[in-house]
């Protein structure tokens, strides 16, 4: 694993891609004939933006988005249309919390349906399984897959293996790490020596006794169970469910494990995710690690350490990359204005242009391939959030450390039922010590099997 970091990024990271398979095109053959890489010994990536070959001034229409960033939809259509001239885009602000409810009552009465439809990470399964949104794959649309990175595509393909959406960033997800307490405890804030530190759980375990010890149990290694959790389950690549059966022991035995020896040894504090406390502690200084994915630099931690710029930097979770939110974009099937809303879909997401400005405005990291050879020296460019990061540069790290190591899951209509399992249950794990793996797990199933009536839990 360590080789990879020390090769040279602008021929070694595309290298690796092929090495790890992220640039093979599915099948070795590219069918879309259109995509300028139609040469067999041609080293580029296929652009995942090339479908779109109809002049861009005639393609006219209004385009219905809903969005919960109104920021980057402004931003993003004063560019899109310096290119398509004649389309419209219409953004409606919704609620992430409401968004799917929302949606399922204009569906139901046939009307307040956008053409473009977004998915957030914690209901992408249910949305999928509405079987709402067109299959990308087919006309008009004619998508070609092997154009964005391999293990994006579960996490926008619906049962039936059809890609139905795109993501609007990789969410390859670390840790964020303290600097100054990595300094002050371990001797070090250097990535890769702290990555040697903690290359394993056991190892993780036995620096967060240290810790504890050192700091005479003022600094601890993650607020709460939640974030460990998020970790070790999204580490855990398998897939759990089969119809209606969900198989719970293999997707969370070995999570379950881990977590509670993690919360029997002490180094995990009692803060639950998302709340005032668990947001203050990044700016106090108690922990030393928060998991994040490219979209966290901003809306995690610069947002509650405002004055913590430098005394933070980025590092691989032992074992593994894992994922960490995500927002799957699709178009609904009965929209009337398909090629308008691909066409701003294509540019937004998954185009060089749309891509570039994406990232250099809110540090997105786009799935399409052939970004990261076009824009080489951009990636390689001091990014929006570096210098918060003690200078290390983000984009980097994430695609040459974490990303090759990150397989794909698909998505379910059981995964946001997990979800709320684990959040109503977890804050007890944290008070009452009774509590073990073992039976922790029992009621995880029992919870689930109340919650999914219609499915065989194990």
């Amino acid at each position: 694993m360590n080789r990879r970091k020390n090769a040279k990024w602008v021929g070694g990271f595309i290298s690796l891609l092929m090495v790890t398979g992220l640039l093979a095109a599915c099948g070795g053959n590219n069918t879309t004939g259109d995509n300028g890489t139609g040469n067999n010994g041609s080293t580029a990536a296929p652009s995942a933006s090339a479908a779109v070959s109809t002049d861009p001034t005639q393609i006219s229409g209004t385009v219905k988005v809903w969005d919960w960033d109104e920021a980057f939809q402004k931003g993003m259509i004063v560019e899109f249309n310096k290119k398509y001239p004649n389309i419209k885009v219409e953004v409606t602000v919704v609620n992430p919390n409401d968004y799917l409810q929302k949606l399922q009552s204009g569906i139901a009465s046939g009307s307040d349906v956008p053409d473009v439809i977004l998915g957030e990470s914690a209901y992408r399964g249910k949305l999928f399984d509405l079987d709402v949104l067109d299959n990308l794959e087919a006309a008009p649309y004619n998508f070609d897959k092997s154009t964005i990175i391999d293990y994006v595509v579960p996490y926008v393909s619906n049962s039936k293996g059809e890609v139905i959406a795109v993501d609007q960033s990789l969410t390859p997800a670390g840790f964020a790490y303290r600097r100054d307490l990595a300094k002050e405890y371990w001797g070090t804030d250097d990535p890769a020596e702290l990555e040697k530190k903690i290359s394993t759980w056991d190892d993780f375990i036995a620096a967060g006794k240290e810790l504890k010890d050192k700091s005479a149990g003022k600094v601890l290694m993650f607020p709460g169970l939640g974030d460990a959790y998020l970790a070790l389950k999204g580490q855990n690549f398998v897939s759990y469910v089969n119809g209606t059966e969900i198989d719970l022991t293999t997707k969370l035995q070995k999570p379950l494990n881990r977590l509670f020896e993690m919360r029997d040894a002490g180094i995990i504090g009692k803060n639950e995710l998302w709340t005032p406390a668990w947001s203050a502690s990044m700016a106090k200084g108690e922990f030393m690690f928060y998991p994040m994915a490219p979209w966290g630099a901003k809306w995690h931690i610069s947002a509650n350490d405002p004055d913590g710029s430098g005394r933070w930097g980025l590092l691989k979770a032992p074992e593994g990359g894992f994922t960490r939110g995500g927002t799957a974009i699709g178009i609904y099937k009965d929209s009337k204005v398909k090629d308008a809303a691909w066409a701003f879909i294509q540019y937004a997401y998954l185009s060089d242009e749309g891509s570039a400005y994406n990232f250099k405005t809110f540090g997105n990291m786009t799935s399409s391939k052939s970004f990261y050879e076009t824009q080489k020296a951009l990636i390689d460019a001091p990014g929006a959030y570096d210098e918060f990061f003690g200078g290390q540069n983000l984009a980097k790290y994430f695609v040459e450390n974490i990303v090759p190591d990150m397989k794909g899951e698909a998505q379910s209509k059981y995964d946001s039922v997990l979800d709320s399992v684990f959040n109503a249950l977890y804050p007890l794990w944290m008070k009452d010590e009774s509590v073990t793996a073992d039976s922790a797990l029992q009621k995880f199933i029992q919870e689930t099997k109340n919650k999914a009536s219609d499915a065989t839990v194990k």
